[in-house]
């Protein structure tokens, strides 16, 4: 808010107050209506010695500013038409019997204690802003004139004054100042460069990021070091002819791709300008602006991208050589359920109760690990697309472990394979998992450990609190160890990757989809934890799923 308060400029004038409230000079005639004169006493009564009271009664109800007079408590003994439509009213009559005084009306109270201390000192008051409330309660900006009405003896008994509305002018003034921090902070805070450089190479502006870019810690540092862009700063000076020509004719540049100098260094870099020609009125140009991203990065990322299409490629040939893997795991569950339903088929008259359940319960689990399979392979394509959906929740963890082991139990007792299991360490303890995803995943780790285990071996699983291995937190663990021929190094280094199946990688070991840890690596990571596997020192594999705790240090 612009505040101009020029008191006691000019000469001091006093007015008086007659009977009824009309206005006169200190030595006047006490019965006009509303006369008005100086109290300097001129010699000549001026133009408006020559207007009557009825005149300049009008003159002030129909001035394009409010003109109002009050009692020294506030109370209007005069308001001209415009001074109560500024205060909300519809005419100066409606305002006169609202009763209302002068300080219902400052939204501030301390603008009001000002204008009335110099104008109680006699002083008048010019040009004060001041925000006015209006009688709807809506409140404007208005330019405030003040003067103190002085009787005969000297003692002020009232003000008179005027209010001009002056909200446009002070919301733009507010508008511009707004725009103008906000250009500098722009300027000054903008993570990309910005500059204005001359037609002839010569840099004008420049703002901190692209003074940073540059290797400079000021603007002024870098404007008194480049003194030819083109030459200077382009690794092909060519660039900066093609960046001109482009301007010339277009009068804009976007994403323009150069490699430069990092101007105090001499590093290479990668950037990208947008920019625009700025001319004269007639036409000439004056200057260019513009900015400068680093896109060093993406460029590098750009690269990566092809070798990661190459990574993709060979992938895709992993994959062919998986499918063509696969076909031999679907048909050894399908010729399970054929044979037994065969079996049931030819000798259902002479089978046993209990051969015949057996054969059914083979019939099943042949199905479920066909059915797995099949999951299997449409769980990895849902988790690759982002397309798994996770219920995450508190799950009990000793449960999840009664559970997988149950699961299990069949297919270890049918080759005299010991499951031993320690869960007395997370007794009560929660994980946040969904139950679906640490079933599936606790499941692959025990398959795994029994199909890599001989005959009559040893499968463990132990679920402890642990940290959350390189992650703030703490965990449930639960690892699952085997005393099989372990993982081969490269297979190791490589743990957790879909469709390999890699020559060589799994020769050592039974033959496997490469399907469970691979799933299993990924729902760990989408539950925010994490899959670790090695081998044992005196043999065997051990792998580890670590899953966030809930009421721990999660």
């Amino acid at each position: 808010m612009t505040t101009s308060d020029r008191a006691g400029d000019a000469p001091r004038r006093s007015y008086g107050i007659g009977e009824g409230g009309n206005c006169h000079a200190g030595a006047g005639d006490d019965s006009a209506p509303f006369a008005l004169r100086a109290s300097d006493q001129s010699s000549e009564a001026g133009p408006l010695g020559q207007l009557s009271p009825e005149t300049l009664l009008r003159m002030l109800a129909d001035a394009g500013v409010g003109i109002y007079a009050t009692t020294r408590t506030g109370a209007y003994t005069y308001a001209n038409h415009c001074f109560a439509q500024l205060l909300g009213f519809d005419t100066a009559e409606q305002l006169m019997a609202a009763g209302k005084r002068a300080d219902a009306f400052y939204a501030d109270p301390d603008d009001q204690a000002y204008v009335r201390e110099l104008n109680d000192r006699g002083q008048s008051v010019q040009g004060r802003i001041v925000r006015v409330r209006r009688i709807d309660g809506a409140t404007i900006w208005a330019s405030e004139h003040a003067n103190p009405i002085i009787n005969r003896a000297g003692e002020v008994i009232g003000y008179f004054g005027s209010l001009a509305d002056v909200t446009d002018l002070v919301e733009t003034q507010q508008r511009l100042r707004e725009a103008e921090v906000d250009y500098r902070r722009m300027f000054e805070r903008a993570s990309e460069g910005i500059y204005r450089s001359s037609p002839d190479g010569r840099q004008l502006r420049a703002n901190p990021a692209l003074c940073a870019l540059n290797g400079y810690a000021t603007e002024a540092e870098q404007l008194a070091a480049v003194t030819d862009i083109g030459r200077e700063w382009y690794v092909d000076p060519t660039r900066r002819d093609t960046f001109r020509e482009i301007l010339a004719r277009d009068g804009v540049v976007r994403d323009f791709e150069s490699e430069v100098y990092r101007h105090a260094t001499g590093e290479r870099i990668w950037i990208s300008e947008n920019a625009y020609l700025v001319r004269d009125a007639r036409g000439a140009p004056l200057f260019y602006e513009g900015t400068v991203r680093d896109i060093t990065d993406r460029k590098q990322a750009e690269w990566e991208a092809k070798a990661a299409l190459r990574r993709a490629e060979n992938a895709n040939r992993a994959k062919s050589e998986f499918l063509a893997h696969m076909s031999h795991e679907l048909r050894t569950p399908l010729n399970a359920i054929l044979g037994f339903a065969d079996l049931l088929r030819t000798m259902q008259t002479t089978l046993s109760p209990e051969k015949l359940r057996e054969y059914v319960e083979h019939i099943h689990a042949s199905g479920s690990y066909l059915l797995d399979l099949i999951n299997d392979i449409l769980d990895l394509a849902r988790i690759e697309n982002d397309a798994f959906p996770l219920d995450l929740g508190a799950q009990d963890a000793q449960a999840a472990v009664v559970g997988a082991v149950a699961a299990v139990q069949p297919i270890a007792a049918e080759r005299s394979i010991a499951i031993s299991v320690d869960t007395a360490e997370v007794q009560g303890v929660q994980v946040h998992a969904d139950r679906r995803a640490l079933y599936q995943g606790l499941l692959n780790l025990l398959s795994n450990a029994l199909k890599f285990s001989p005959d009559g071996g040893q499968v463990s699983l132990h679920a402890a609190l642990s940290d959350l291995q390189g992650q703030d937190g703490q965990a449930v663990r639960f690892s699952v160890k085997d005393r099989g021929p372990g993982f081969p190094q490269k297979l190791l280094e490589k743990l957790g990757e879909p469709f390999l199946v890699e020559a060589g990688l799994t020769n050592v070991r039974p033959s496997g989809t490469g399907l469970g840890l691979a799933i299993t690596k990924a729902l760990a990571e989408r539950m925010r934890g994490k899959l670790v596997a090695g081998n044992r020192p005196h043999g065997g594999a051990c792998a580890c799923i670590y899953i966030p705790r809930i009421d721990g240090k999660s």
